[in-house]
């Protein structure tokens, strides 16, 4: 039976029977060695019944318990049969004053109605006190025929403070058993009761306030005793108003509170507050005790400094405790004073830190500072008891005096390119002058003396008048931008701040044309837009069908597709016209006509029937699969009888942009979307005779947050259950993968890895981890596929999936073999997640060791052969078996160099690669860390770490291994790689925890 299960029957022989009778026994004991005297020959009166505590029950148990209780404490001798007797616990009653404790009601036995009965007072279990039921009761008489008026009974006792279970029990004259009238649950307050507040710091000390009153004499001021650390400190009447006292306490009135500073000595100290009672009570209660801590000397913070013309801006706040007045502070430079000045800026944030100092405690103090690396340390001056000065920061900073700015975009504009972004001198605050060098040639310059009010931000005190927006003369081609700031006053260098490879095109670009017949009709609506680089005015478009000039356009019409791509050349690029054609087959074209240097360029043709009705039928299937500021679509191909399908056109609303993909594809990602807006996508197949009717769906982009704290840890496997059996495989797999998916919750992206073992290609196939039974690639391959369809039918929303399928280098391990596990696993799985959930991303894995067979040049001829033979990415969950944790560049076991261990586990490929590495020990971190740092020394890029793998469950049913938490291991790798700024990374999306299945 399970703890607490009540529901349970048992016979009268049974052990709950049995534990009740053991419970009642000793009192039963106790009545025979006690016999009472009888008040009638014949008519035993019982003796004083004794409370077990395990009948009796919980101060506030249920008055049923307490009947059994009772009804058990019938002495044993034979009785004389009759009726029990009969009443009624009417009320139970506690007076304020004194905590008396009064009870009255009735009872009767009707087998002597006229003989009064004894009426016992149970309180907590205990006796209490005792009456005989004899005060009139005329109501009694009137409901009750023939037991007369004379049964009634009040009686009282001194209550003890706390809470009560009250209980009457009517003892039995002739036959039958005693009779329990009821219980009630009661208070009793005799002591006082109050609360204890103790202010943060002000001038003078503590502020300790509060209330007390006692219930016993509500109107009385209670006198309350203060000790600090345990000494009697002083004695005072809590008399002061308080609005806040509970409700049960307001016939006392509001003046029980009680309020006063407190000095204390420098350091922590202990506060406690005793309320004295008053009246019926016995105990002095404690209101509260609380450690505070006095401090005499400043307090403060060096919070920021920034450069400013001659040195720098050294800002923060500073307080001393004894005064509300603002203090002053002194700036040290390479210990040396430098400056002073007042602590007495607006700062609302110290209203919540130091409630009783007001707000004008904050600082800004310039320091002048020459060229070179310092330290600059600020100190609070004391004012009052304290006796030190307190240096409360100290910071290195660094006096530049070469100019800075950033190089931000250049784009293409008539004749050249704009070279855009900011530039300022330290040792000024006057606008710089910035030349622009194209290909190494001096060729255009200006003042950077636009407003930026974002640098103003990110330099404070230097303004917001240093942006710059040159115009820089270019031929087409491709060419290197370069920006340069002139120098002014102490620097030794004109700064080059930035360089671009940009690309001047002459030719005309454009959207390229849409070409559609309109509905059933002779005519063809020819829309787009197309511009010059060579000027900002509208250029023609020549519309020719067959060959032959129709219709000579002007490309001047708004067109929001244009200025998306080029912001230099305005708006009003586009072109419309609608062409009427006979109806036959024709070849209907667009040609954007050159301006200045380049040549004309086809804006795109299309062949058009203009007789019948032969567009494609709607799309069918559409579903969306919203991601982060983007939405993949995907779609059963149109049934087009008369032409195929040419194009499928994606109307996104809101915004009615129009996105345009080919006949062939069923899937398309729409990007630049806005996350939390919901979008609606309409798509339309459209073929030589024109558009159909439209599908339609919504979807809702959501932000995914980076991962910056303890991924949710997803389940990751060792699979060695396929068996080659579909028909036990797939079933297996679907539920597995729907089981994954369910603990994976919204919010969060996912990396599970499906590690299925060494690579066999003698037999093309795998030997499954650990047991080394043969699977055929195409059952690794249908395993996969299940199990995706499994997850994804089970996928929260906003929770994308990696789905990586691994390998290890302990058997067939070459550059064949990498191009085998590509094209035989991967790539059949990647088309088949393209062509059914688009929002899914496939990828090969690889579990590389020094330890096992293959060596570093194996190894690595796998890794180069699996990534020329796949789109797909590469996720490395390899060891670094030997390597060193504090040095970088060092050896690892077998001959192998944390190089290697770089270039396999990002360095072939870092755009492409994720790694997963092991992180089963408190070693393991510090060895990636000095992997990646192997590499970015050597100047490459570092390793993208997607977050750790670990393998406590795969050890818990191994019982033959250990490994330390995801979540201890993703804390360990992030502290690692975050240590350096060399191996540091915005994110680590991933924790994953293998298990055996």
């Amino acid at each position: 039976m399970r703890n607490g299960d009540t529901t349970r029957t048992t016979t009268p022989t049974g052990r709950w029977t049995a534990l009740a009778r053991r419970a009642v026994r000793p009192a039963l004991a106790r009545q025979a060695a006690h016999p009472a005297p009888a008040r009638r020959t014949g008519r035993p009166v019982p003796a004083r019944p004794l409370f077990s505590r395990r009948i009796a029950g919980p101060l506030l148990a249920a008055g049923a318990a307490m009947v059994t209780g009772l009804a058990l404490l019938t002495p044993a001798a034979t009785a004389v049969t009759g009726t029990n007797p009969i009443g009624v616990l009417d009320s139970v009653s506690v007076r304020g004053s004194d905590g008396t404790v009064t009870i009255s009601g009735w009872t009767a036995d009707q087998d002597d109605p006229t003989d009064p009965l004894r009426v016992e007072i149970y309180d907590n279990g205990s006796y209490a006190t005792a009456t005989i039921a004899q005060t009139p009761r005329p109501d009694v008489s009137v409901s009750v025929p023939k037991i007369g008026p004379n049964h009634g009974f009040t009686v009282s006792y001194a209550g003890k403070t706390g809470v009560h279970q009250v209980c009457a029990l009517a003892l039995n004259h002739v036959g039958g058993s005693n009779t329990q009238l009821g219980c009630r649950g009661v208070r009793v307050n005799n002591d006082p009761v109050g609360v204890l507040e103790v202010s943060p710091q002000r001038p003078g000390g503590f502020l300790v306030s509060g209330y007390a009153l006692d219930p016993n004499s509500p109107s009385s001021a209670v006198l309350i005793r203060t000790y600090l650390d345990g000494k009697y400190l002083n004695g005072r009447l809590a008399t002061a108003a308080r609005t806040d006292l509970p409700a049960q306490y307001a016939a006392g009135g509001p003046n029980h509170g009680f309020s006063f500073l407190t000095s204390m000595p420098v350091g922590t100290h202990q506060v406690c507050v005793y309320a004295l009672n008053i009246g019926a009570g016995s105990v002095n209660p404690r209101l509260g005790c609380r450690t505070v801590t006095k401090v005499d000397n400043p307090v403060g913070a060096l919070e920021s400094s920034p450069q400013q013309p001659g040195g720098f801006r050294v800002t923060g706040y500073a307080l001393d405790l004894d005064t509300t007045s603002p203090i002053a502070v002194r700036i040290y430079l390479d210990g040396r004073y430098v400056a002073t000045g007042p602590a007495s800026a607006a700062r609302p944030d110290l209203l919540t830190r130091y409630p009783a100092y007001g707000q004008n405690h904050g600082f800004a103090i310039f320091t002048p500072v020459p060229a070179g690396t310092h330290q600059l340390c600020a100190y609070g001056m004391n004012v009052g008891a304290g006796t030190v000065n307190t240096r409360f920061g100290c910071r290195t900073v660094t006096m530049n005096s070469n100019p800075l700015g950033v190089l931000e975009s250049s784009p293409q504009q008539p004749g050249g390119f704009l070279a855009t972004g900011y530039a300022l001198d330290p040792d000024t605050t006057s606008p710089v002058t910035v030349r622009v060098y194209l290909d190494g040639r001096y060729v255009a310059n200006g003042l950077a003396s636009a407003a930026r009010p974002d640098v103003a931000t990110r330099y404070p005190g230097f303004g917001q008048n240093h942006g710059f927006a040159i115009s820089t003369p270019a031929t087409a081609g491709t060419h290197q931008l370069c920006a340069y700031a002139m120098n002014v006053g102490a620097g030794t260098a004109n700064t080059r701040f930035g360089c671009r490879t940009v690309s001047r095109t002459a030719d005309p670009a454009g959207s390229g044309a849409t070409i559609a017949r309109v509905g059933t009709t002779n005519t063809v609506a020819i829309s787009g837009w197309a511009l010059d680089p060579d000027t900002a005015a509208p250029i023609k478009v020549r519309i020719t069908s067959d060959g032959v000039e129709k219709q000579l356009l002007t490309a001047n019409l708004a067109s929001s597709g244009s200025a998306a791509g080029w912001p230099r050349y305005g708006t009003n690029h586009g072109y419309s016209v609608n062409l009427g054609l006979d109806g036959f087959e024709h070849l209907v074209c667009a040609t954007a006509l050159n301006v200045g240097a380049g040549k004309d360029v086809s804006q795109g043709c299309q062949r058009i029937t203009t007789s019948g009705s032969a567009s494609p039928a709607a799309p069918t299937g559409l579903a969306a699969w919203a991601g982060s500021k983007q939405a993949t679509l995907n779609w059963v191909a149109s049934r087009a009888v008369a032409a195929p399908v040419t194009s499928y056109e994606i109307t996104v609303t809101p915004g009615n942009r129009v996105v345009s993909v080919a006949g062939s594809s069923l899937a398309a990602t729409v990007t630049g979307l806005t996350n939390g807006t919901a979008y609606t996508f309409t798509v339309r197949a459209i073929n030589l005779y024109g558009r159909s009717s439209s599908a339609s769906v919504r979807a809702t982009p959501t932000n995914v947050p980076p991962q910056q704290s303890p991924a949710p840890v997803s389940t990751s496997h060792y699979v060695r259950n396929l068996t080659g059996n579909a028909s036990i495989d797939l079933p297996m797999m679907r539920k597995m993968g729907a089981t994954d998916a369910s603990y994976n919750p919204s919010g969060h992206s996912y990396l599970v890895l499906l590690q299925i073992g060494g690579q066999d290609e003698y037999r093309k196939g795998v030997l499954l981890s650990a047991i080394a039974k043969y699977v055929s690639y195409p059952t690794v391959v249908a395993g996969m596929k299940a199990y995706l369809d499994g997850y994804v039918s089970a996928q929260r929303p906003y929770a994308p999936l990696t789905l990586a399928i691994g390998t290890n280098n302990d058997v067939d391990v070459n550059y064949s073999a990498g191009v085998s596990w590509a094209r035989n696993v991967v790539n059949p799985v990647l088309s088949y997640a393209a062509s059914k959930y688009p929002g899914v991303v496939i990828a090969g894995a690889n579990d590389i060791e020094p330890g096992f067979s293959a060596t570093v040049s194996e190894s690595r001829a796998w890794v180069s052969g699996y990534l020329a033979s796949t789109s797909s990415k590469y996720v490395f969950n390899g060891s670094a078996d030997g390597c060193s944790t504090s040095v970088p560049g060092s050896r690892c076991n077998n001959g192998w160099t944390m190089a290697d261990l770089q270039w396999l586990s990002g360095g072939a490929a870092p755009t492409r690669t994720i790694s997963l590495p092991q992180i089963y020990n408190y070693a393991m971190p510090l060895q990636w860390k000095n992997i990646s740092l192997t590499g970015t020394s050597a100047g490459k890029p570092r390793i993208y770490f997607g977050g750790p793998l670990t393998e406590v469950t795969a050890c818990t049913q191994a019982g033959s291994c250990g490994s330390i938490s995801n979540i201890d291991a993703w804390n360990r790798l992030w502290s690692a790689i975050s240590s350096t700024a060399a191996t540091k990374q915005f994110e680590m999306p991933h924790g994953t925890d293998l298990r055996i299945n």
